[in-house]
């Protein structure tokens, strides 16, 4: 039980940072700068994945933990010097920790439960640390602009957190493995390539739904107040809606749960294109809530456990990358059509769906 608190309370944290950080570059710069921002945090990411991930696989997969959630501390810290400079290592920063940290707990808490028969169920609630993540980060900046607050000061709530964080993970057991005969990366891509490429497919439509629900909607000319509760009222479904999909993950199958959040990602774009913010910011919550849900399971699962750390998290962070950042600066800079960038990410997760093998109760 400690090792699952620990590992959720430290993505929380990671997650409140990333989001907060994304949301004001939307907020706070202008296009250039605020779209630079927002990028390098998920080309971050994907360097951070590679980083940790060698060092889970290689070294141990506490000690990367360690190492991702005292990189978070000190980035949030950065932010609270005045200059464009620091916040973009700030950023760098954040991302490279957060790249790491994803995969690791993810990687932790499945094979602390390998044998557990609703193992779908109790990693997704890791993933609560998402939606938890954005309704701390959309209440701060409620608070910043009703309150007129300084912004950098709100990521010292993020050090505090990561800190405490700390001292539940720092003592944690992990599960003895397997070295990696090279680097853990260049492994699973000579052995493991198409799994690689399948989970890109998977996530990358999940990650483009999340950040144009949570951060592009902050480009129209609604009030930041007004869109930040929508936000807020649209991401407390994930809540109930994550542990939900997850549990059905175990009774169904993976991929069946992820085709139903395709399917309603379809029907959110369609809403959301017409402007009806708070029906389709819901829709958009809840196909997120589907395809989310069996995600740690799913990209844990494929992979071999000498590379696991490491295939997992670049994947993930691989179509964040392609999703994450891609889909709202598109979004943003040519005004595009919502629809049409919604049902190209959809065909992609569809196809890469039908093409990788079924994971619930593998042996893992």
């Amino acid at each position: 039980m400690r090792t699952l608190v620990g590992s959720i309370l430290l993505t929380i944290s990671q997650w409140y940072a990333f989001f907060l950080f994304s949301q004001l570059s939307f907020i706070e710069f202008n296009v250039i700068i605020g779209s630079i921002i927002f990028v390098l945090g998920f080309i971050a990411r994907m360097l951070g994945s590679i980083i940790f991930g060698y060092i889970g696989d290689r070294v141990n997969r506490r000690v990367a933990l360690i190492l991702a959630d005292i990189t978070l501390a000190v980035s949030s810290l950065i932010v609270l010097i005045p200059n464009v400079y620091p916040l973009i290592i700030s950023r760098l920063l954040q991302g490279l920790s957060l790249g790491g940290e994803w995969g690791g707990a993810s990687t932790i808490v499945i094979e602390a439960y390998s044998e557990h028969k609703f193992r779908g169920f109790i990693t997704s609630l890791l993933q609560l640390s998402v939606p938890i993540g954005i309704i701390l980060s959309s209440l701060t900046i409620l608070v910043i602009y009703n309150y007129s607050v300084y912004w950098p000061y709100s990521f010292l709530s993020i050090t505090f957190l990561s800190l405490l964080s700390l001292l539940l993970v720092k003592d944690i057991t992990t599960q003895k493995v397997t070295r990696s005969e090279t680097q853990p990366l260049l492994e699973a891509m000579r052995h493991d390539w198409k799994n690689i490429l399948k989970s890109i497919g998977i996530k990358v439509s999940e990650s483009a739904n999340f950040y144009i629900f949570t951060s592009y909607i902050f480009t129209n000319s609604s009030s930041i107040s007004f869109l930040s509760l929508i936000v807020l009222i649209s991401i407390s479904f994930q809540l109930f809606l994550i542990p939900f999909f997850g549990y059905l993950s175990d009774l169904f199958e993976r991929r069946k749960v992820v085709i139903i959040g395709l399917i309603l990602m379809i029907l959110a774009g369609i809403v959301l294109s017409r402007r009806n913010f708070l029906p389709g910011e819901i829709l958009m919550s809840i196909s997120d809530s589907a395809l989310y849900a069996p995600q740690s399971s799913i990209f844990t699962e494929i992979f071999d456990k000498k590379y696991r750390f490491t295939a997992s998290n670049f994947s993930y962070q691989a179509a964040s990358i392609l999703g994450g950042s891609l889909a709202p600066v598109i979004l943003r800079a040519n005004q595009s059509s919502l629809v049409l960038v919604t049902l190209s990410y959809v065909l992609v997760t569809f196809i890469s769906v039908l093409l990788i093998a079924e994971t619930k109760g593998k042996k893992i």
